[in-house]
């Protein structure tokens, strides 16, 4: 047996101003994006589908394609997280937005991602809000004594001073009225519930909850995949009733349908159509799809495609789209800001040019790889000579 230990050896940067290698190592996307270069196109799409959405509340949708490696997935994380930035609670038009990795193999399991991302404590946060705004319209019409000031429902059942007793039914009759899906009624109140809560949230992320746990909740039947699109819509009504302008649903790597079987395949974009259709205010939907999927689907499935608005297409960055990539990621770790791609010279980004055809993801690794060969070997620019040492190992 041949002993192994494992040596932990840092980097030095400083030599190039930089605190770490500012480059993703395998080329994966962040989960918060702070850098987009290059597909200022796409971008204007998606921010017109986005504004119609909120300013109209038509419903809109897109479809954002791209060659493997171009982008794709940066491109949803980067609009999720400056949507949740931007578009919080606090701001006067919010908006709700959720990130699906992948589609799956039916319509569940896109809600159940979506569900997830979202989190426990947003969902949560929203029973509770739910809660607060019926124990304010209840003591304004003279339903309860206590007086409850607009926005501190929530807060006056925390502190006794309104019981939540009080509340709940009236708060599952007027939901229930709305959306018409009682054991989501139940389930989404029940949250506010400590006791209830973890369980609460596992029949509403469509997990299966045994039948001694629903009878507790007074729950009937679980989730599956036929009432979960009645469950994405029920949500949607509840954000609206809180005051949300839209909600954004981001389904990555929507490719993943073709490996399919037929019928499975037509099933889930029949679904995405009934989604598209039983919610025609406050809804986006902003896909991911290699081209020559999407190709097929606009070939085939006219009833979903000829529902997606636009199509926005990512292209391969040019040169100087990859000079200025390279600006930005490096002021991410620089010490002090500046517009050049030191150590980069200009012959090492016709290198990374010629060799990642200006894909996006190829870009990212040859850079990562470059800087740190370049810090073991104690070399003073990153040139040819390093890119030629990389790409030939």
């Amino acid at each position: 047996m041949t002993d192994y230990t494992l040596t932990l050896k840092k980097k030095d940067y400083s030599k190039y101003g930089l605190e770490g290698n500012p480059f993703p190592f395998s080329g994966v996307p962040d989960e918060h994006p702070s850098v987009y270069i290059g597909q200022d196109d796409v971008l204007e799409k998606i921010n017109s589908v986005l504004s119609s959405t909120v300013l109209s509340a038509q419903s809109n949708h897109i479809i954002v394609t791209g060659s493997y490696g171009n982008g794709k997935s940066h491109t949803l994380k980067f609009i999720k997280t400056h949507l949740r930035d931007q578009f919080s609670e606090r701001s006067q038009t919010p908006i709700c937005v959720g990130y699906v990795s992948q589609p799956g193999e039916n319509f569940i399991d896109i809600y159940t991602k979506f569900m997830y991302d979202l989190g426990y404590s947003f969902v949560k946060h929203l029973s509770h809000k739910y809660l607060g705004l019926v124990a304010f319209q209840m003591s304004k019409d003279g339903l309860i004594e206590e007086k409850v000031r607009k926005g501190q429902g929530w807060k006056e059942i925390e502190k006794g001073a309104v019981l939540l007793s009080d509340i709940v039914p009236t708060a599952i009759q007027k939901l229930n009225d709305g959306i018409k899906y009682v054991d989501y009624t139940r389930a989404f109140i029940a949250l506010s519930y400590e006791e209830n809560s973890v369980y609460s949230w596992e029949w509403l992320c469509g997990e299966g909850v045994e039948y001694s746990k629903r009878q507790e909740l007074s729950l009937g039947k679980n989730i599956n995949d036929t009432n979960s699109i009645r469950a994405f819509s029920a949500l949607k009504y509840i954000l609206k009733e809180l005051g949300y302008a839209s909600l954004v649903l981001l389904i990555d790597e929507f490719e993943y349908i073709e490996s399919l079987p037929p019928m499975k395949k037509q099933k889930l974009l029949n679904s995405l159509r009934h989604i598209i259709d039983l919610n025609g205010e406050g809804l986006s939907l902003i896909i991911a799809c290699a081209p020559e999927v999407w190709q097929n689907i606009v070939a085939e499935y006219h009833a979903f495609s000829e529902r997606i608005g636009k199509e926005a297409n990512l292209k391969p960055l040019d040169q100087e789209k990859i000079r200025m990539l390279l600006i930005s990621y490096l002021n991410n770790k620089r010490r002090k800001r500046n517009n050049t791609f030191t150590p980069f010279t200009e012959e090492s980004i016709e290198c990374i040019f010629m060799h990642s055809q200006g894909n996006t993801r190829r870009v990212i690794s040859l850079c990562s790889q470059a800087l740190d060969f370049s810090v073991e070997f104690n070399k003073q620019y990153i040139d040819q000579d390093v890119l030629d040492s990389i790409i030939s190992s």
